[in-house]
């Protein structure tokens, strides 16, 4: 079929595109049938010469109309994306044509695509295959044929096969959505992963917000060993979608041999270096080790007494395991090194509160607040010293602002316990009843929160041993 044979009423079809091109892809692919008819109606018709003077930029050939079909394709929400049934859109353009062959020819690819994508949604992909190749032969220069032909045989594990199917999809048309990154997963299948990360790449050229293949092109980065250059694409992929254990695992994964491989670096050029110590403090801190994140802050103080920023990470590690005259101690220190820091005002206060120092810590809380306006913990602390100290007006101004100004957290729920008891003390029952009620409610969503977190965590340990890298066959 000619380039000129084929050609359509471009009014036509920008009418279909633009009542249809919202619905999902079932519903526009049969919307496009029940429109056939009225195209082909509105098609140039042979039987009726066009006029002199009319204007030809009213018509497009084949190719136009491949693209429109994968404009039709991008306008709509990935949940509703039908690429099997959405490719058959194009046979329905093709329909169109200006002579009886190319309407017969092009019913006989829309029969064939209809066909394939019946098969595929039963699971007979032999039949689907078969379809598949008979409309890439009856209309070779359709690239959206080649790439359904091509993602049948992956999902058959024909790689070989698909990687030449899909390669001649983009020989046709080097935009086509979605074959770079399914070109780039069945390399990187075929452990051709230098070639699969120019593929993925590719796509994200043309699809930038591309979730899944963000996800293979960090996925094939670390199996390539440059971790490095997997955190990128993981870290959008994970802002795009944050509640993906698959994206989740490997961001975790990535990130952690890129610090490994920069704490092996520091390790090797200087072992005894107290960068070293903090360093591996922070990872006890982080793994929930506290004995032995305290024994490397210490060890990093010894190295470098005048950095306040050991001598905070210390003093928190103390908190940690309730060693609170330590934590003064540590405090106390970094406060003395930056006197003007307002962290180290905080640090020391909210501890002096802790430990019912109250007149010594109210004044390091007030001086903090003085340039935050918004730091609810603080707030908390200081409410509950002034509480402490029979302040009972000042408390409550400053306990109602951190539940203000946070909430629904832990903070909050903390504000409302101590509430509850500045308004017993008040004899303000029905406020104290209100306050309690908050506390509970707080409670009970933390006690939810926890549970559902343990899930996830276990679910992302079942699936972690279950499976090392992505969904491996590709779901049209």
């Amino acid at each position: 079929m000619t380039r000129t044979a084929a050609r359509v009423d471009q009014a036509a079809i920008r009418h279909v595109i633009s009542t249809e091109a919202k619905r999902s892809g079932e519903t526009l692919y049969f919307a496009l049938v029940r429109a056939r008819s009225n195209l082909s109606e509105g098609c140039i018709n042979k039987s009726k010469p066009r006029a002199s003077n009319e204007s030809s930029d009213l018509s497009l050939d084949v190719h136009q109309c491949a693209t429109l079909t994968s404009a039709i394709h991008r306008s709509m929400k990935p949940s509703t994306q039908s690429a099997f049934v959405l490719r058959a859109t194009v046979c329905l353009v093709l329909t169109c044509s200006a002579t009886g062959p190319c309407l017969a020819q092009g019913t006989a690819v829309e029969d064939a695509f209809q066909k394939g994508a019946i098969a595929m949604r039963n699971g007979r992909t032999a039949d689907a295959e078969a379809q598949f190749r008979e409309a890439a032969r009856l209309a070779p220069q359709m690239p959206e044929a080649h790439l359904d032909l091509g993602l049948v045989l992956g999902r058959e594990g024909k790689l070989e096969p698909a990687i030449e199917s899909l390669q001649t999809a983009l020989r046709l048309n080097p935009k086509l959505s979605s074959a770079h990154m399914f070109l780039g997963i069945f390399l990187y299948q075929t452990n051709r992963k230098d070639e699969a990360i120019k593929e993925l790449q590719q796509e994200l050229a043309l699809s930038p917000d591309n979730v899944e293949a963000l996800t293979w092109l960090g996925t094939v980065e670390l199996a390539a060993g440059h971790p490095e250059q997997a955190t990128g694409p993981l870290d959008r992929a994970y802002a795009l979608k944050p509640d993906d254990l698959n994206i989740l695992e490997y961001r975790g994964r990535a990130h952690s041999l890129v610090a490994s491989d920069s704490y092996s670096q520091m390790a090797r050029l200087d072992p005894g270096s107290w960068h070293v110590h903090r360093m591996q403090g922070e990872i006890y801190a982080e793994e929930g080790r506290h004995t032995e994140a305290i024994a490397e802050y210490e060890a990093a103080v010894k190295l470098e007494p005048r950095n306040p920023d050991l001598y905070e990470a210390l003093g928190d590690e103390y908190r940690k395991t309730s060693q609170l005259d330590l934590a003064q101690k540590a405090f106390t220190k970094e406060l003395a090194l930056a006197p003007q820091n307002y962290i180290a005002m905080y640090d020391l206060g909210s501890t002096d509160i802790e430990q019912g120092n109250y007149a010594e810590g109210i004044p390091y809380l007030r001086t903090m607040l003085t340039s935050y306006t918004n730091a609810p913990v603080a707030e908390y602390y200081l409410g509950r010293g002034l509480a402490a100290q029979g302040k009972n007006e000042e408390a409550l101004k400053w306990l109602e602002k951190s539940v203000k100004d946070d909430p629904s957290g832990e903070v909050a729920k903390r504000s409302y316990y101590e509430l509850a008891r500045l308004y017993r003390k008040m004899q303000q029952p029905a406020e104290a009843a209100k306050a309690l009620a908050e506390y509970n409610r707080l409670r009970e969503a933390a006690d939810k929160q926890n549970a559902k977190q343990l899930q996830d965590w276990r679910k992302l340990t079942a699936h972690s041993s279950a499976s090392t890298t992505p969904e491996a066959t590709p779901n049209p």
